[in-house]
């Protein structure tokens, strides 16, 4: 009996042992992926013929690693990465100066927008039947940190091919200087574990950024530039 009763026990102080580690503080350190996408607002600041009139969505992917203070809050460094450009029409005129039909033009405000932020973020944590272990986390805060842009700052040209001057080149895309800077902004995001240690992450945030960029083309007229951007992303994370 006695020997029945104190492998129950064993047995009890194992199981409850293993729920004990699915619950915080126990699991203080998070990472994951993030991929998704993110639109891009025209960058302000240049001129208005350099800003382009519209822009599309893209890419944009992160690295995270989270740590938890405690259920409730959450500190969090992200380093992501995006490609910006912005669409317009260029003004083109002849040798003698007479206005002709516009052309589509492309700015590439940055080959790789890559940023690394330290977030805040407050933790609503949500748990299984009887508190066995931490089902899914809902959490919102703020982030500040810096922000390169990767760009060569080329320019290309292209033919009119039409009357009256179908030699006539004009510029049909145009690169931004590469840059530094910051960007801050908020996010709101879910995840849910489908096993003690792995989640399904989802997350919507909005940043602003301000980049200084190395421009020597035309007075500079891209030195500095400052836009808002989106991401939404879809990601795994594993607790540790």
């Amino acid at each position: 009996m006695k020997a029945l009763l104190l492998t129950a026990s064993t047995l009890l102080a194992c199981v409850s042992g293993a729920f004990a580690q699915n619950l915080p503080p126990d699991y203080n350190w998070e990472v994951g992926v993030n991929v998704g996408q993110s639109t891009l607002t025209r960058p302000l600041g240049p001129a208005t013929s350099y800003q382009g009139t519209r822009t599309k969505t893209v890419h944009d992917y992160s690295v995270r690693l989270d740590y938890f203070f405690d259920p409730h809050w959450m500190l969090h460094l992200d380093i992501g990465d995006r490609h910006w450009e912005s669409y317009g029409n260029w003004k083109i005129n002849d040798l003698q100066g007479q206005q002709l039909k516009s052309r589509p033009i492309t700015f590439v405000v940055a080959d790789h927008a890559i940023n690394e932020n330290v977030a805040i973020n407050y933790v609503i944590p949500f748990y299984s039947r009887y508190n066995r272990f931490n089902r899914a986390n809902l959490y919102f805060g703020v982030c500040f940190g810096l922000m390169q842009t990767v760009n060569d700052g080329s320019i290309k040209y292209s033919n009119y091919k039409s009357a009256p001057d179908s030699a006539l080149t004009y510029m049909s895309k145009y690169d931004y200087g590469s840059g530094t800077g910051f960007n801050t902004g908020f996010q709101i995001g879910y995840t849910w574990y489908v096993i003690p240690r792995l989640g399904i992450n989802v997350e919507l945030a909005m940043r602003y950024a301000q980049i200084n960029t190395i421009d020597t083309h035309y007075g500079s007229e891209n030195a500095k530039f400052h836009t808002i951007y989106f991401p939404e992303t879809l990601g795994l994370r594993w607790r540790f």
